[in-house]
Formats: structure tokens, C-alpha cells, sequence
């Protein structure tokens, strides 16, 4: 295809607007701002998603409004931290099903600052953010009671952590501590096939 020019040199060396192709321009730009008025009405639509309310990087999530119903139909209400940390054995046994439902719960919510293996190495250490998540596997930590752990959960740490009480429910949270316990001594365990 051959490339038309929509000026053309005449005699003397003055410039003239080639009427076919000036006609396509001027054609082609009416379209495009008969186009543009028309279609005037879509331009917040184009930019819903672009402006919508959205949890940001660090930011606590959202609250449910005042007497909301959870998606399990039970209230929750946080108890006292200081009595739930000294909750030695949590109430939900430590089986191969605990383990795995905490496993999966763990990886949804944890992993990401936590690491796979709860070293503490998770993907927010190497975007390099400026903070370090607890090694989980520490003896430290696997000294403390499971109710501390599930207060860490719950409640959210005293300096960094946030509360994750919105986020993952009160047996879940349960389930996370006998996972927690499972990375801290792999062979206490044996999960279900």
C-alpha cells in the first residue's frame, strides 16, 4: 500500500492541501469528537476500579460495622489478652487434621511475612521493607504458651504484627498454633494423608 500525501508541492514551490487526503483527516477527526461527545457519559466508569476503597500495604483491614453477623453466624468477641496468654494447651487437639487445616490457614495468612517454614524469611524480607518477622521456630517462641501464640494472632503483636482477628476465626486461629507447634518440632506430629 502506498502512503498518500495529504500536502502536494505546485508549481512554484508553495505547498497545497491535497483535497482527497485533507477530506479523510478532516472526516476522521469530526468521527473522533462526535466519538468523544457521545461517549461522554462512560468516563467515571472507566475509572471505578481505578478509585474504589481498598485495603492499602500495612493498613489494618476494615471493621465489620457494628452488629454485623460473621459468616459462621457466632459472635466474636475478643477476650482478655493477658488471661487467653496464659492458656498453656490450647483446646483444639493436635491432630493430623488441626495440623493441616493450620498448615493452610498458615500459608493463606503467615507465610507471607513469616516464611514457608516460619524462619521469619517470608517474600515482605526480601522486598526489603524494613522489618523482620519472628522466627517462629525459635526456642524463645517455643517456650511460650499456646495461648500466647493464638494472643499474637488474635490481638496482633505488641510492636509490628497486626491484628489478624478479622482475618482468620478463633478455631483457625487454634488450628495455626498446632501448626506453629508442628514447625517447631517436626516430628511431633503426623499429618493426615
Amino acid at each position: 500500500m502506498r502512503h498518500k500525501k495529504f500536502f502536494r508541492t505546485v508549481p512554484g514551490g508553495a505547498w497545497d492541501l491535497n483535497f482527497l487526503g485533507g477530506l479523510k483527516v478532516c472526516t476522521a477527526v469530526a468521527f473522533a469528537v462526535a466519538l468523544s461527545v457521545s461517549s461522554a457519559h462512560s468516563l467515571p466508569w472507566s475509572w471505578d476500579m481505578w478509585s474504589q476503597d481498598s485495603i492499602q500495604p500495612y493498613e489494618e483491614p476494615v471493621l465489620f460495622p457494628r452488629n454485623s453477623i460473621s459468616t459462621d453466624g457466632k459472635q466474636t468477641k475478643l477476650e482478655d489478652r493477658g488471661e487467653v496468654e496464659q492458656i498453656k494447651k490450647g483446646p483444639v487437639p493436635g491432630s493430623g487434621e488441626s495440623v493441616a487445616r493450620g498448615a493452610k490457614v498458615y500459608k493463606e495468612q503467615c507465610a507471607v511475612c513469616h516464611g514457608p517454614g516460619g524462619l521469619g524469611d517470608g517474600i515482605i524480607i526480601k522486598k526489603g521493607l524494613g522489618f523482620y518477622p519472628v522466627n517462629l521456630t525459635t526456642p524463645t517462641v517455643a517456650q511460650r504458651t499456646d495461648g500466647y501464640i493464638y494472643a499474637y494472632i488474635r490481638y496482633g503483636g505488641k510492636v509490628m504484627m497486626p491484628s489478624y482477628s478479622e482475618n482468620i476465626s478463633e478455631q483457625d486461629a487454634w488450628h495455626v498454633v498446632n501448626y506453629v507447634r508442628k514447625l517447631q518440632n517436626p516430628g511431633s506430629v503426623k499429618e493426615s494423608q
